[in-house]
């Protein structure tokens, strides 16, 4: 684990050593922060997003971490999706401007590279919302484990033996997060 400076230093928070920056082998949106790992098929991402208040998910925490999640699902083009637990952990930001987080845990079915819907991956998703209601801004941390993979003859590959590690990646990059530059969310 190690510390990363995400958005130009403007946040910052704990990644595992082995992770490489999407934005180096392809395009990444200016709002997003991508790691992939070079040993599996973890994903972490951040997201500097528009505070949402669709289905009353500016109303709280709970409601806009459910929403994301439905979102990212629909992004993903997800199959099928479920919401396993969300909760908000016993410590929270010591920044009065930042609400949160609350987490959530997930799993959604996803059928990448025109593969059928029986062989769909299994992909366990953490989920992270951080909410900046003077600046209208969501920080959204997601965390991707897939759990079953399908190769290319079809055949599935057991990967959530790894679940753990991914679970430990997000919690540390949780608890380590911090706002750094506060000019990174414009009004």
């Amino acid at each position: 684990m190690g510390v990363v400076d995400l958005f130009g230093g403007a946040i910052t928070t704990t990644y595992p050593s082995n992770l490489t920056d999407a934005s180096d082998v392809r395009q990444v949106p200016d709002t997003q922060e991508v790691y992939l790992s070079n040993d599996s098929d973890l994903s972490l991402i951040l997201e500097v997003l528009q505070l949402v208040e669709e289905e009353g998910s500016g109303e709280s925490l709970e409601a806009g971490i459910r929403y994301h999640f439905a979102s990212l699902a629909h992004d993903n083009e997800a199959l099928s999706y479920s919401i396993d637990s969300t909760s908000q952990p016993t410590t929270t930001s010591p920044h009065p401007l930042l609400q949160g987080p609350i987490t959530l845990l997930g799993t959604q079915s996803i059928s990448k590279f025109n593969k059928t819907a029986s062989q769909a991956d299994q992909v366990t998703v953490f989920l992270a919302l951080w909410r900046i209601p003077e600046k209208k801004t969501d920080l959204v941390l997601t965390v991707n484990w897939p759990n079953v993979v399908f190769d290319e003859e079809g055949k599935a590959s057991d990967q959530s033996e790894g679940v753990g590690r991914a679970k430990k990646a997000f919690e540390e990059a949780v608890k380590d997060l911090k706002v750094v530059d506060w000019g990174l969310f414009a009004v």
